[in-house]
């Protein structure tokens, strides 16, 4: 029944919901572009909608959401609101966002295959396929993969990456067959290693990023660590980490961002009504009324206008870094090296222009300053080791407040602070 409403009710915005490409079209979407997380299972469509002007100031290109989820046969529940829904598609196409499902591999193919057709003829510009430890990965993705294929436009099956854990160094040979398998079916697989570090600190962040950025089309979800509901210390450079490692990177929905529904979906709250008051009742016939001069009403004080919503600066630092995803080139198609400043808990890489870029186009060199201290690195000795030519950092972004250009013979960088510059003779 799913599949017979698909095809007569959606068959004609095929591929338009949600989704803004054509078949003619060669570039591939998802290769530089920024997903945003929403794991929270019933998604809230209509809220959903109301801050896709937020998301798209953030910069973000696609959202994965969790699939509304059908009863079985003979149970009792609320259906999902497919016309919320599509709404949300269409909005989110006019907005330049697209939309990716999330659903969960069974151990029925057929189930899934006919769940994964439905959603595709209803518009989504991809599926991310949940896998559970012990099934057969490869298999599940491949089938869907050569579904997706069949469908016009540029749809995206996601995976979640078959690597092995930071800690499981035991089986390197298990962990580089479980990579070339699964690299082969899906466009893009999401790293989740570093959710299993009990501690985010140079010494486990570096060897596991290093490795991941050998891998094509490899998304690292990284998050920052609980503190009880206040910021994480760390927030900023997880961000960091996060959308200028790999060419295409992930906002996890956990980060709290401040985004704001426009003004026309606010909710407007209505102050309670006074009781009318009762009318006087007339007095009897020859009662004396003294006479009270009459006193115009008050003029009504003009509506204030609404008092901006306070920017937040973490939501500010992720609109920064995503913009300097999109528009750095060197940062999106360049070559990352990572560099040992484990002793110092502070995690360096160097991204060096690719072989085609333009002659005078600089390196861009990000430090993240993981621990509780104020740092001073030298970065003089590393940018001989790798060739590079430079005297000073150029600052792109940083999240102090400090101003000017960075020796590279001394690095000053705030705790639990990022800094990115170019390198400049």
């Amino acid at each position: 029944m799913l599949l017979a409403t698909a095809c007569t009710s959606s068959a004609q915005i095929l591929a338009r919901p949600g989704y803004k490409d054509t078949s003619v079209r060669t570039d591939l979407w998802w290769k530089n572009a920024i997903f945003y997380n929403i794991s929270t299972d019933p998604i809230d469509s209509k809220a959903i909608s109301a801050r896709l002007d937020a998301l798209r100031a953030l910069n973000v290109d696609a959202l994965i959401l969790p699939a509304p989820t059908f009863l079985a046969p003979g149970s009792r529940g609320p259906m999902p609101n497919l016309d919320a829904f599509d709404d949300l598609l269409r909005q989110a196409s006019a907005h330049g966002i697209r939309v990716v499902l999330t659903i969960r591999a069974t151990g029925n193919s057929a189930d899934l295959s006919g769940l994964a057709r439905f959603w595709l003829n209803r518009g989504v510009a991809g599926l991310h396929i949940a896998t559970v430890a012990g099934e057969d990965t490869q298999a599940i993705i491949q089938s869907v993969r050569k579904l997706a294929s069949n469908v016009v436009g540029q749809r995206i099956i996601v995976s979640d990456a078959d690597l092995a854990p930071p800690d499981a160094a035991s089986k390197p040979h298990h962990a580089t067959a479980s990579r070339a398998s699964t690299l082969l079916v899906s466009q893009l697989q999401i790293d989740k290693r570093a959710d299993s570090l009990p501690i985010l600190d140079a010494t486990s962040l570096r060897p596991l990023l290093t490795e991941a950025n050998t891998q094509p089309n490899l998304i690292v979800d990284l998050r920052a660590p609980d503190s009880s509901g206040a910021r994480p210390p760390l927030a900023e450079a997880v961000a960091a980490i996060a959308l200028i490692t790999q060419p295409a990177a992930l906002i996890d929905s956990s980060a709290n961002l401040m985004l704001e529904p426009t003004p026309e979906h606010r909710e407007v709250v209505e102050e309670p009504k006074p009781a009318p008051k009762p009318r006087p009742q007339a007095a009897p016939p020859g009662t004396y009324l003294p006479y009270v001069p009459f006193v115009p009403p008050a003029k009504p004080k003009p509506a204030e206008a609404p008092k901006p919503v306070p920017e937040d600066p973490l939501t500010t630092w992720y609109r920064q870094l995503s913009a300097l995803h999109h528009d750095n080139g060197v940062l999106r198609t360049g070559n990352k090296i990572f560099l040992d400043f484990d002793a110092q808990n502070a995690l360096v890489w160097v991204t060096k222009p690719a072989s085609n870029a333009p002659r005078l186009t600089a390196p861009v060199v990000v430090i993240c300053n993981l621990s509780a201290s104020p740092l001073q690195l030298s970065l003089a000795d590393a940018m001989k080791r790798l060739d590079l030519h430079g005297f000073y950092l150029r600052t792109l972004l940083r999240t102090d407040h400090a101003m000017g250009a960075q020796d590279i013979n001394a690095v000053n960088v705030p705790a639990f602070s990022v800094y990115i510059g170019e390198l400049h003779r």
